[in-house]
C-alpha cells in the first residue's frame, strides 16, 4: 500500500510539473505567430492628392471663323484697249494711287485731239457770233436797223456759246477715256494673280483684270449661335470686355490681339446664329483673305470657379466619379458632376467642396475602403 502511494503521489507531482511545460511551449508556439502576423501586414500606399480649390480662369469660348478684307477692290477696266504693260509683282503690295496697267493710248489721244480741234473751231465761231451780237446791239441802239436783225444775231451767238460747250465737254470725256487707259490701285493692300497678259485686248466686259485686299487690319468673321449671344448680354458684357484670340490652320496662336468691331442686328434663318465681326492687326500679312481659322472670345478679367487636376477624373458607366481620401486617410467614391476644361483642369459643378482632397497620382493603388499613405501635389498656383 505503502508503495502504491508513493506511486501515486509521484504521477501528482509529474503531471503539475507538465503543466508549466506545456503553457510555456504553448506560449512560445503562439506569440512568435502572432508577432509574425503583425510583421506581414503590408504598408498602406502611397498615393498623390490635390485639394479642390477655387482658381482663376480666363473665360473664353471657340467658334469657326473665316479671315475677310475689310475692302476688296476688282480692277476692270473702264475702256476698251489691246494691254500695253504691267506695273506689279502678282501678289506684291501696292499703294493706291501706284500706277497697274497700261493699255493702248493712241486711239485716245487722237481723239483727244480732234476734240480740241473742235472745241478751238467752236470758241472761235463764239468770237465772231460775240462781235456781230455787239455791233447789231449798237446798231440798234441808233436805230439804224431793225430790232429783228439784233434778235438773229443774239440766237447765233446763243448756238456757238452752246456749240462751245459741247465741244468743251468732247474733250473732257477724251481725257477722261485717255486717263483711264493707265489703270492705277484704287486702295492700298495686296494685289492678285493678274488674269490678264500683255497684248490682250481688254475691255470692261473682260471682267476683273487682278484684286486687290486690304490686308491690315483685317476682319475675322464668326457665326455665334444664338443661345451664346444671349448668355453673353444676360452677363451685361460688352464687346469692351473681351478680346479675340485667333487659332491658325497649323494649330499655333495667332500672335496679335483683335477686338470685336460689328454684331449683326438678325439672325440667319438656316443656323440661328448671329454674324459677328472682329478687327485684327495683320502687319505681316499672316492672315489670307478667306482662310479658316477658330476664334477664341476671351475675357480680359478673370473669373474664379471650382476645379480639379484633369488627371483625377475616372469614368465609369454610371459617369464620372474621383477618390477622395477623408480625414483618417481612407478612400472614398465621390460623384461628381464637371463642365468646362481648362488647360489642366475641369470645373467642378458638383459632387466636392473646397478643401477635399483628390487622388492624382497612385490611383491604381487605391481602393475605396482602404487606407492610402497621401501626400500634397506641389502646384504653383
Amino acid at each position: 500500500m505503502a508503495s502504491a502511494g508513493t506511486t501515486m503521489k509521484s504521477r501528482g507531482h509529474i503531471r503539475c510539473a507538465i503543466k508549466p511545460l506545456l503553457l510555456v511551449a504553448f506560449t512560445s508556439l503562439t506569440l512568435p505567430a502572432h508577432a509574425q502576423s503583425e510583421s506581414a501586414a503590408p504598408p498602406a500606399p502611397a498615393v498623390t492628392v490635390a485639394l479642390i480649390k477655387e482658381r482663376s480662369f480666363q473665360e473664353s469660348e471657340t467658334f469657326s471663323g473665316r479671315i475677310e478684307a475689310i475692302e476688296s477692290v476688282n480692277l476692270i477696266a473702264r475702256v476698251q484697249g489691246y494691254l500695253e504693260a504691267r506695273h506689279f509683282e502678282e501678289g506684291s503690295f501696292v499703294e493706291k494711287g501706284d500706277l497697274l496697267y497700261e493699255l493702248d493710248q493712241d486711239i485716245y489721244r487722237n481723239t483727244l485731239t480732234q476734240a480740241q480741234a473742235a472745241l478751238q473751231v467752236a470758241q472761235a465761231n463764239e468770237t465772231l457770233a460775240q462781235q456781230k451780237f455787239n455791233r447789231q446791239e449798237e446798231l440798234t441802239k441808233r436805230d439804224v436797223q431793225s430790232r429783228a436783225l439784233l434778235e438773229e444775231s443774239q440766237a447765233n451767238l446763243a448756238v456757238s456759246q452752246a456749240n462751245v460747250a459741247a465741244a468743251q465737254s468732247k474733250v473732257e470725256a477724251a481725257e477722261i477715256n485717255l486717263a483711264y487707259t493707265k489703270i492705277t490701285a484704287p486702295i492700298t493692300g495686296l494685289i492678285g494673280r493678274s488674269v490678264v497678259s500683255t497684248g490682250d485686248l481688254i475691255s470692261p466686259q473682260s471682267g476683273p483684270m487682278a484684286t486687290i485686299v486690304q490686308s491690315d487690319p483685317i476682319y475675322a468673321s464668326f457665326p455665334v449661335p444664338q443661345r451664346s449671344m444671349i448668355d453673353f448680354r444676360k452677363r451685361g458684357a460688352r464687346n469692351e470686355d473681351v478680346f479675340v484670340s485667333l487659332t491658325l490652320a497649323d494649330g499655333s496662336t495667332y500672335e496679335h490681339h483683335g477686338k470685336i468691331s460689328f454684331t449683326d442686328v438678325s439672325a440667319a434663318a438656316s443656323s440661328d446664329a448671329i454674324i459677328v465681326r472682329a478687327t485684327v492687326p495683320n502687319p505681316d500679312n499672316m492672315l489670307i483673305n478667306n482662310g479658316l481659322v477658330d476664334v477664341n472670345i476671351v475675357a480680359n478679367e478673370d473669373t474664379s470657379k471650382l476645379a480639379l487636376p484633369l488627371q483625377a477624373l475616372l469614368l465609369d458607366q454610371q459617369g464620372a466619379y474621383v477618390l477622395v481620401v477623408d480625414e483618417d486617410n481612407v478612400v472614398k467614391a465621390a460623384r461628381i458632376e464637371v463642365g468646362e476644361q481648362r488647360g489642366g483642369y475641369l470645373v467642378v459643378q458638383s459632387g466636392l467642396d473646397a478643401g477635399a482632397k483628390v487622388i492624382v497620382e497612385g490611383i491604381q493603388k487605391a481602393r475605396p475602403g482602404s487606407k492610402v499613405a497621401p501626400s500634397i501635389l506641389n502646384e504653383a498656383n
